[in-house]
């Protein structure tokens, strides 16, 4: 894919004098299922907080056929996988989706790189090229979105999981709330995460959506000691979306020195086996 027209640079440098050279807020979007409208939400989210004038730059992890690339009307024949094993560009694989709307088509990515011991041997060079495309695809971006699909053994990638912000969307349904309750408890337990932020979506009413998120707050706090935020709830997620939620409640941004994700350090115990051969 040629560079981005000098309109888009324009764009971008135009937002990034808005932002005061802040980093852009990189969320992951997760849940501990399907069929509860998370790429139905971050879609919506991504297409209100461009009508504003924010960059957005949606990473696309799903693999499935209602994804974020189907949303808006793209196919792609490559995917971030191809970047880090050197064979193509992220400029390349990026798409222009919409005005001011990227999407990074990563599905093949999460599913390939489950970062475990068994990627060992060659995860040295990935992790270069990924820590590398971590500050290439926030630039001109006020927002990164990653629709987080699980990876193998139900484990986030490794993108997901140096996401600043880990928002869980979690439906208002018996099952649904036991999954997400895992989700958040694998997650805390694992790779020492001790704030979420959680979407309640098809809710039946505010207070019900409000009184799912208190028990799951409880529970959490009482349970394993972390933190969960409420950042909205969905009622109709068609129509719905968190763009507002996202401007007001997320912690600001540091400085542009601070990059939207944490180090890839934090990501352990699945980089245990990057350092064996790094």
């Amino acid at each position: 894919m040629p560079e981005q027209p000098s309109l888009w640079g324009d764009q971008a440098a135009g937002l990034r004098r808005l932002f005061g050279g802040r980093s852009p807020q990189v969320v992951a979007f997760t849940s501990g299922r399907e069929a509860c409208a998370r790429t139905t939400l971050l879609v919506q989210s991504a297409a209100a907080l461009a009508a504003q004038g924010h960059g957005v730059v949606i990473v696309d992890e799903n693999p499935g056929p209602d994804n974020s690339l189907s949303a808006f009307g793209i196919s792609s024949k490559h995917d971030l996988l191809q970047v880090l094993r050197g064979e193509r560009s992220l400029a390349q694989v990026t798409l222009q989706a919409a005005p001011l709307i990227r999407i990074l088509p990563a599905a093949l990515a999460a599913r390939e790189y489950d970062w475990t011991a068994r990627a060992a041997p060659r995860a040295a060079p990935a992790r270069q090229r990924l820590q590398a495309s971590f500050a290439e695809m926030q630039r001109g971006a006020g927002f990164v979105l990653i629709d987080s699909a699980p990876a193998r053994a139900g484990h986030l990638s490794l993108l997901a999981l140096a996401a600043r912000h880990v928002t869980v969307v979690v439906a208002a349904q018996g099952a649904a709330i036991t999954q997400s309750y895992a989700l958040v408890k694998r997650l805390a337990r694992e790779y020492a995460r001790q704030d979420f932020h959680v979407v309640v979506s098809r809710a039946r009413s505010r207070e019900e959506g409000q009184a799912i998120f208190d028990n799951m707050r409880r529970v959490a706090a009482e349970h394993l000691g972390v933190r969960l935020h409420f950042l909205g709830e969905a009622r109709v997620p068609v129509t719905d979306h968190l763009a507002e939620e996202l401007l007001t409640r997320l912690p600001p941004p540091g400085s542009e020195a601070e990059s939207g994700f944490l180090p890839l350090r934090a990501a352990r115990p699945a980089l245990a086996a990057f350092d064996s051969v790094v």
